[in-house]
């Protein structure tokens, strides 16, 4: 049986294999060429065609202006072969040459645009893949934290323990039943949990986004835009937690990988998802077709990856 160690190093090795050749099309379509270099140069184009055939103070009109004088104030052979020339020849260059720069201009805009474009769509599935890859690999540490948040409950509640046993005469009975029942271990290991699980994967899954925005020059937004980001996806995690316990109280026997799936999608389809959409207020609330498949994949290789009950060490 192959371990689930080495079955993550598959799946990391396999999502790093579709990234590189993701890189290798993506500088044969996308070009390293900035986007604002190729607006810089639009702009100087522009410049250069007001700077021709501007009415009153373009090359162009000077031109006309100092070759007209020549045959005003001039006359002979000579001088009319040269307004012959410049009347059927000359005088047409400028504003011909302004108008080609003016469509090299509006191209190099264009570039800019698809360079973009391209670099959206091409983040957008490196994304994808990074975030696939991150939900995957996150199993090991949800599980050490979720530990640690079952160990921070009971020290918890032994400090209420401890507190309300000084108000034992108030209380008239068992200081450690009535904590018991106000504080509930479940109530704190999930806060615990909760807190620490959403802030972990908050960080990965924002710091891998932001990572991608930074290789292909696209916006990271204010800290302020990360910060309210890094609140939404903790209080949506939140959501998959409570979703995901829930559906864990409807199934009966001991878990399989196959209920551990059908819990983990109820708690991203139906708690996960719909919170961060009524936070990010895109008016799509509940789950798309889209969303579904890519949860199937993720969640379908978590479970496949690491069996139900799995510990660190095994």
């Amino acid at each position: 049986m192959v371990s689930p160690s080495t079955l993550l190093f598959i799946l990391a090795a396999g999502g790093a294999g579709s990234m590189i050749c993701l890189r290798i099309y993506a500088n044969v379509t996308a070009p390293e060429i900035p986007p604002s270099e190729l607006r810089q140069a639009a702009g100087i184009f522009r410049q250069l065609a007001n700077d021709l055939d501007d009415p009153k103070t373009g090359v162009s009109e000077k031109a006309d202006s100092a070759a007209s004088s020549v045959w005003q104030h001039n006359s002979g052979d000579s001088v009319d072969a040269f307004a012959l020339l410049y009347l059927t020849n000359i005088r047409l260059f400028p504003g011909a040459f302004a108008r080609d720069c003016r469509v090299i201009a509006v191209g190099c805009d264009a570039y800019a645009k698809l360079v973009e474009d391209v670099n959206k769509r091409f983040a957008e599935i490196e994304k994808a893949i990074l975030q696939l890859l991150w939900l995957v690999a996150f199993q090991p540490m949800t599980t050490a934290i979720y530990g640690a948040a079952q160990a921070m409950a009971a020290v918890q509640l032994a400090r209420l323990v401890k507190i309300a046993q000084t108000l034992k005469m108030v209380f008239g009975t068992s200081a450690a039943r009535i904590l018991q029942m106000a504080f509930p271990k479940y109530l704190l290991t999930t806060l615990n949990y909760a807190a620490m699980d959403g802030a972990a994967y908050a960080s990965g899954s924002l710091a891998l986004d932001r990572v991608v925005d930074y290789d292909y020059g696209l916006p990271m937004g204010s800290a302020g835009d990360n910060a309210a980001e890094f609140g939404k996806i903790g209080a949506a995690n939140t959501g998959y937690i409570l979703g995901y316990d829930i559906a864990k109280l409807g199934l009966r026997g001991p878990a399989t990988r196959q209920s551990e799936l059908l819990a983990r999608l109820i708690g991203s389809g139906f708690g996960y998802t719909p919170v961060k959409s009524a936070l990010d207020g895109d008016g799509e609330i509940m789950t798309t077709p889209d969303e579904w498949a890519s949860k199937i994949e993720g969640h379908g290789l978590r479970a496949l990856i690491f069996p139900p009950g799995w510990r660190f060490g095994r």
